[in-house]
């Protein structure tokens, strides 16, 4: 899976590795230059496990047995149990916004503009709403991984293409920050690409059916959530309408109008707060204004010539780490490294939105041949 004729496979671990080691870096800095070695030692090992998998594995069909999979669920069990006594002083940003929206929507309070500023689109929150009801709405992050690994599940073709996925999603620290800060970036991106694997199976040549309807719907709620779901939609619109680009507009005429029928209440609420302060307002300020005319331009490239399933979970992946970079530098120029990356002035979790989509787009292939389109049957 990891020679030099596994282009995606290479790249993607690569790209999941520096995430990875700005994390393990960035937090292990704080107690001292020794500690911040283990970053080197991280990237090293990840680089000799992901080696090993490669050379010891066999690329065995995955006739899955509970024994399997009984270790992963204990495992997400236990880290899912021990949220409980994480401080209340680990949470970062988000998860504090994410209760007061929820709280003041629910006492009749224009949830926008408070205190915590919160960014996300009124689905986002919404989503949250059951397990905040139920007593903890980080809760709804231990959701999200649960379904990564029903996807993985779904994804996977061989015993080797399991172990690597599934220790990928379990050795990143970032797993384990997204459960200790309450974070929902993961399982926000989680959800959009189950109605990928929702597409591949249930549309038929973009025809017009009932399939199409739902996902029109469901694509239309999550777009919602955040700004970065409109760049997920058009890499999914060119690779699945791109031979009925008639469907591919009345498909996204329905999504954007859910969208924009979520955010309709909120408008007519308070009108003023909701434009400056509110979601789109929060959203915009992490990119330059040329980045909304530019990078466009290079997501109807990409869309345009992806040609299979995992290139599009590869490329939807590849652009979010870019755009998620260009913001990242544009703030280190702003303000300087220090400030931008140990200050926490630039929040490097965005990058967690990536790590889904590179995780998923790893399997077992023959060669790259124009990104991969050379597969084992």
């Amino acid at each position: 899976m990891f020679t030099k004729k596994h282009f995606i496979n290479n790249f993607s671990a690569a790209f999941l590795l520096f995430v990875a080691a700005l994390f393990v870096f960035k937090y292990a800095i704080r107690y001292g230059n020794v500690f911040a070695l283990s970053t080197v030692f991280f990237f090293v090992g990840g680089v000799f496990l992901l080696f090993f998998l490669n050379k010891k594995i066999e690329s065995q069909s995955s006739n899955f047995s509970k024994r399997q999979l009984f270790p992963v669920l204990v495992f997400l069990f236990l880290i899912a149990a021990a949220m409980a006594f994480i401080p209340q002083s680990t949470r970062v940003g988000r998860f504090p916004a994410l209760i007061e929206w929820l709280s003041n929507f629910q006492q009749g309070i224009f949830p926008y503009g408070t205190k915590a500023n919160p960014s996300g689109f009124p689905f986002l929150f919404f989503l949250a709403s059951p397990f905040y009801l139920l007593g903890d709405a980080g809760y709804l992050e231990v959701f999200g991984l649960l379904l990564f690994l029903m996807l993985i599940l779904k994804s996977v073709k061989t015993k080797k293409e399991y172990w690597v996925k599934i220790l990928f999603l379990l050795l990143l620290p970032t797993t384990f920050y997204e459960l200790a800060v309450r974070s929902e970036l993961l399982t926000n991106t989680v959800l959009v690409i189950s109605l990928f694997f929702l597409a591949e199976q249930k549309l038929k040549d973009g025809e017009k059916d009932i399939s199409f309807i739902v996902l029109a719907l469901l694509f239309g709620f999550f777009l919602s959530t955040r700004l970065i779901v409109f760049l997920w939609l058009a890499m999914f619109l060119l690779f699945f309408f791109r031979n009925n680009l008639k469907n591919g507009a009345v498909f996204f005429a329905i999504s954007f109008s859910v969208f924009l029928l979520s955010l309709l209440p909120f408008y007519l609420w308070n009108a003023e707060t909701f434009m400056n302060k509110g979601p789109f307002a929060v959203q915009t300020i992490y990119l330059p204004v040329w980045i909304y005319f530019i990078f466009p331009l290079l997501v109807l490239y990409a869309g345009w010539m992806i040609a299979d399933f995992q290139e599009l979970l590869f490329a939807s992946g590849v652009l979010t780490f870019l755009l998620v970079s260009i913001s990242f530098i544009m703030t280190i120029g702003d303000v300087g490294m220090y400030q931008a990356y140990s200050n926490s002035r630039f929040d490097i979790s965005y990058y967690i939105l990536s790590i889904p989509f590179f995780i998923l787009s790893l399997k077992e292939y023959k060669v790259d041949w124009f990104l991969g389109k050379v597969s084992i049957p």
